[in-house]
């Protein structure tokens, strides 16, 4: 009987080494969370990372192949790239200053400050159960709060009621970002591609808003007067795409956090594309 074939070659093996960064050992990987208001749990990271503050001497870039931001240390010579925000990589980390880890902590604290995430639903907000029908004596004899809806109350200065209403108006506006974000990401791989601006939205003056490509050179008045393009490299969060920056020798990912989604608690609207959400936006 003849031996077995061997094996497969693994995924780095097959498609070969870069000169970018090898793959840094993942602190944790989670299991895969369910997605939280419609956003994927890998989502939700990439979103909530494009906020995230970075250390001395980092950038983001865009890949318009894999569609995804990474992060780059130019201290390095060459540079290094990873997909993984540099505060996940434990190596990183070590190797920053006090001073520059205290600083990141606390921008990243004010951050979560801002996103007023709320605990998680406790039993007496769940939705997982549809609501019984009243007794015929409840009119009469309303039933009364659990100690986890009145502690609730006292902590939060909100009613039950309140806090449902709250939630689902965070809920609808997780999900509109998530569809402004999808264009937008859809919008520069194809102005990348092609090398033309690519149409994303109207803004509430209904003029056209163009996504450029890194090499634009297109200004306002080439849109003519019913439109206008924004950069996402020259105002944007990536850096100067001129920079040439290779991507990550190695497969797309990233940790999933232990908050609800899969995220780390941070907000995942903001920068050029929160700005724009908040003139209005019609897709």
């Amino acid at each position: 009987m003849s031996a077995p074939p061997e094996p497969p070659p693994s995924y780095d093996v097959a498609t070969g080494s870069s000169t970018a960064s090898s793959k840094p050992k993942p602190s944790s990987h989670l299991g895969v969370p369910q997605e939280k208001n419609g956003i994927p749990a890998a989502a939700r990271r990439s979103m909530e990372d494009l906020q995230r503050p970075l250390p001395e001497g980092w950038v983001r870039s865009y890949d318009p192949r894999e569609n995804h931001q990474f992060f780059v240390n130019t201290k390095e010579d060459p540079p290094k790239s990873y997909w993984e925000h540099p505060l996940d990589i434990p190596d990183v980390v070590r190797g920053l200053s006090a001073e520059e880890r205290e600083r990141l902590q606390e921008e990243e604290d004010k951050m979560r400050k801002r996103a007023a995430h709320t605990p998680e639903h406790s039993d007496d907000e769940s939705h997982a159960h549809p609501e019984l029908p009243p007794r015929p004596n409840q009119a009469q004899n309303p039933p009364k709060k659990k100690f986890g809806e009145k502690f609730k109350d006292k902590v939060t200065g909100t009613t039950h009621e309140e806090r449902v209403k709250a939630r689902a108006e965070r809920e609808k506006e997780e999900r509109e970002y998530y569809e402004a974000h999808m264009r937008l990401r859809q919008a520069m791989q194809k102005a990348e591609m092609t090398g033309q601006p690519q149409f994303f939205a109207k803004d509430r003056d209904g003029k056209d808003i163009y996504v450029q490509p890194s090499n634009s050179g297109y200004g306002y008045g080439g849109y003519g007067p019913g439109g206008y393009g924004v950069n996402p490299y020259g105002s944007g969060p990536y850096a100067n795409p001129n920079a040439r920056y290779i991507r990550p020798g190695y497969p797309y990912g990233r940790p999933y956090g232990g908050m609800g989604g899969g995220g780390l608690g941070m907000p995942i609207a903001g920068g050029l594309l929160g700005g724009m959400l908040l003139g209005g936006l019609m897709f």
